[in-house]
């Protein structure tokens, strides 16, 4: 005689419908996360159009692009990050980071100068436009954080560091373009991709490829053209993580006002997704900074047109055996070209 539960089912009913329910959960979970993806990769795209909004701005005022970075007298990087906050809607923050300013009885000149003093709140400012929703380190971000980003400007298919006042891309060190100088089109020149935020600046053996860079290794050269990018990416192991034996930094995002290549750059060589690696340990030397992201299957980059696209982890790479060049067509593809202003190249994205 089977027994009957207050619910006018039998014990084996009872198991049968919460196996169904398990099932439909398990069958509707997977369609829950990809909604919820979806709608942070539209959020993720809305705040680069607004970045695009912003550059596009900053050249009507200025005729020029920013500086990707500029190194002020005491040896401190700042980058464009700053130079673009009164056109995002923050005014108030760039005023107080370009003028004199007391917190907490002392007071700062221009720039803060004590870029690491916790009291100096402007560089610890939270600026949701900065970040993607999909990132994780996005929403980590404590108080002992300085303001982070998972936006870069990209400096194409070469490795400046910041001491570089010439690049491949539409940024760089002290320098500032017109998009006049934008030689290949707006439309196929990439101003910025995202990159995933680091999770520490100490050096490590492995870790996840995202937002981190293998330190001392030798796929990168002394001057932006001797690299040889493919041995960069035996630095790889498994499950989206770094080989043990590789030493590795992980600075990536994690301070917007930082005009560092290994913190506010990407460079467009080694495919989205790929690993990055660093001439030194120094995160402001040159680095292959690849883009990155936690979207499934590429990254989003802003053009310089201000439009948004998806490129995708295959996306055609070229000869990665090839060193950089300093003039003419990109050697690394599709990728390459979309990064160089004035490669001369034509771009067809599939």
């Amino acid at each position: 005689m089977s027994h009957r539960s207050k619910t006018g089912f039998t014990l084996v009913e009872l198991l049968v419908v919460i196996a169904i329910i398990g099932v439909l959960v398990g069958l509707l979970l997977p369609a829950v996360q990809a909604a919820r993806e979806a709608a942070r990769r539209m959020s993720c795209s809305n705040n680069m159009k607004q970045l695009g909004l912003a550059l596009h701005n900053y050249h009507d005022t200025h005729n020029s692009l920013p500086f990707w970075s500029y190194q002020s007298p005491d040896n401190i990087v700042y980058s464009s990050f700053i130079a673009i906050l009164p056109f995002i809607e923050q005014q108030a923050l760039y005023d107080q980071i370009t003028s004199a300013t007391t917190i907490n009885g002392v007071t700062y000149p221009p720039y803060g100068i004590y870029t690491f003093d916790s009291d100096y709140t402007p560089w610890y400012t939270h600026i949701p436009g900065y970040v993607c929703p999909s990132d994780p380190g996005s929403g980590n971000n404590q108080g002992a954080d300085q303001g982070r980003n998972s936006y870069c400007f990209s400096l194409g298919d070469w490795t400046p560091d910041r001491h570089d006042t010439s690049t491949r891309g539409p940024f760089a060190r002290r320098k500032a373009f017109n998009f006049s100088a934008i030689l290949d089109g707006l439309s196929n020149t990439i101003a910025m991709g995202e990159r995933g935020i680091g999770d520490s600046t100490s050096t490590i053996s492995g870790g996840r490829i995202k937002g981190r860079f293998v330190v001392s290794h030798t796929s990168v050269g002394s001057s932006p053209t001797a690299n040889n990018p493919i041995t960069c990416l035996a630095t790889v192991g498994t499950s989206g993580m770094y080989k043990t034996t590789f030493q590795t930094r992980g600075p990536g995002g994690i301070a917007w006002r930082n005009g560092s290549t290994g913190v506010t750059s990407i460079n467009t060589i080694l495919p989205p997704n790929g690993p990055s690696c660093n001439r030194e340990s120094d995160f402001g030397m040159r680095i292959l900074t690849t883009a990155s992201s936690y979207h499934p299957g590429g990254v989003m980059a802003l053009k310089c047109d201000g439009s948004v696209t998806f490129i995708t982890d295959s996306i055609d790479t070229g000869d990665l055996s090839s060193p950089s060049v300093a003039q003419g067509p990109s050697p690394y593809g599709i990728w390459g070209a979309l990064g160089s202003k004035d490669g001369s190249e034509v771009v067809t994205l599939p």
